[in-house]
């Protein structure tokens, strides 16, 4: 949580008011978003670098793939370019990646055939969020997306993966400050 302080109108003195890290987070991510509609040499939101998150995550802790590790449903060139010269970060909180041996397998290769029909042909799974949501990405079109194994439908997360790692960047920064400040991260 983030202190704020706010006054009160029967007194000269200052109250500390506690501000959610989620509602501060979606504050910053929100103005991303109405910048990322701009044009970029990546086709993506936002164009970021290998170098920016090792030195946020680590080297070793950022995921940089082959064309090998792409299935063939992964067709978005944007995305398959982010992936291969940028990288997804390892184990990012709140994203975990847990590949049990296949890089980037498609929905239907983590559970098997009946995972949403047709659809988990073309979804590559990315990770897992600690409410067990998968997180994919529609390999035709980068937009990354949410499935949870008891649901049927799947629900919009970022508009690409570019955005998605900027988020966990934020995330990260935002605890590191918490931290920093003796704040416990929310």
């Amino acid at each position: 949580m983030h202190e704020a302080t706010t006054d009160t109108a029967d007194t000269a003195t200052r109250t500390p008011a506690r501000v959610p890290l989620f509602w501060t987070s979606a504050a910053v991510i929100g103005c991303l978003l109405v910048s990322a509609g701009r044009r970029t040499v990546s086709g993506l939101a936002l164009d970021l670098s290998y170098r920016a998150l090792t030195g946020e995550f680590g080297r070793g802790r950022v995921a940089r793939y082959e064309d090998i590790d792409f299935p063939p449903a992964l067709t978005h060139e944007p995305t398959r370019r982010f992936l291969s010269e940028t990288g997804l970060p390892d184990d990012a909180f709140p994203l975990a990646a847990d590949d049990d041996g296949i890089p980037l397998p498609t929905l239907a290769e983590h559970y098997g055939d009946g995972a949403l029909g047709e659809a988990a042909g073309h979804l590559v799974r990315l990770g897992r969020l600690p409410d067990g949501s998968d997180v994919v990405v529609d390999g035709a079109t980068g937009t990354v997306l949410t499935w949870h194994p008891c649901e049927t439908r799947l629900r919009p997360l970022t508009p690409d993966v570019s955005t998605l790692v900027f988020t966990l960047w934020l995330l990260r920064r935002a605890a590191a400050m918490e931290t920093v400040v003796g704040i416990e991260p929310t």
